[in-house]
């Protein structure tokens, strides 16, 4: 597929990229799936985790979802924005911790409503992940595979990582490197990362191959092993790999 730069000077210089990808959900025994996900265009996607410690995390992981793929297609066109990926990835998280913190506003959720969010963004041969909150990223690149996201301290609390608790202030952690053919990144809420082993990971994404129907397969180990493992909280599982370059 191709993945356009709208300040590209000539079509033809525009480099195609194909990816597979496989997203998958559990419920637990919550009452409520609290997690959402959304993917745009195959370039973006976005993991959304609403905090159960809260009412309407439903709702807020829904908006925080659909908010950042909004921002995505709309502050792309600003070239200031597309040429520095770290200022573009905060203010898609600007933008949709103000909507969530403006819901509050409504009847019906005067006693507030938050969420973790964790945004993927894949470039011609780049990938860019921003994150607020509980979320996990893995890279496997050959046989190597890391941990992007970092561990939250005791000491921080929902208040100082989360959407839709305060206007301003929000600032989201970001990683970023190149993504080469063959590489996979593993992206999950807290309900199924926090209950992953090394030995889970590594299993889970070496399963990955370029179909899709292997993506899924892969995506499902990783759910089962959290579930196996303890997690009766939401989980939701992404699983993206570059197949080729041409």
């Amino acid at each position: 597929m191709q993945f356009p730069n709208p300040y590209a000077l000539r079509k033809e210089a525009t480099p195609r990229e194909l990816v597979v990808f496989a997203a998958s959900q559990l419920q637990g025994s919550e009452n409520i799936q609290q997690d959402y996900f959304l993917n745009f265009n195959d370039e973006c996607f976005v993991i959304a985790d609403g905090l159960s410690t809260m009412p309407n995390g439903e709702v807020a992981a829904k908006l925080a979802c659909e908010t950042a793929i909004w921002g995505y297609k709309h502050i792309r066109q600003h070239k200031y924005y597309w040429l520095d990926k770290k200022l573009f990835m905060k203010r898609i998280f600007r933008s949709t911790n103000l909507a969530v913190w403006q819901k509050r506003k409504e009847r019906g959720f005067e006693e507030g409503l938050a969420t973790n969010l964790l945004v993927c963004m894949i470039g011609a041969k780049t990938y860019w992940i921003g994150y607020a909150g509980e979320m996990y990223a893995w890279l496997m690149s050959g046989s190597s595979i890391r941990k992007l996201t970092r561990d939250i301290s005791p000491y921080e609390t929902e208040k100082t990582n989360t959407l839709g608790f305060r206007r301003l202030g929000l600032i989201p952690y970001y990683v970023t490197e190149p993504m080469k053919a063959g590489d996979v990144l593993l992206l999950t809420t807290a309900g199924c990362g926090n209950y992953l082993t090394p030995s889970d990971v590594q299993v889970g994404m070496g399963r990955v191959g370029n179909t899709e129907e292997e993506a899924r397969a892969a995506v499902q180990s990783i759910l089962d092993s959290a579930a196996t493992n303890g997690s009766v909280a939401n989980e939701t599982a992404l699983i993206i790999k570059r197949v080729a370059t041409s």
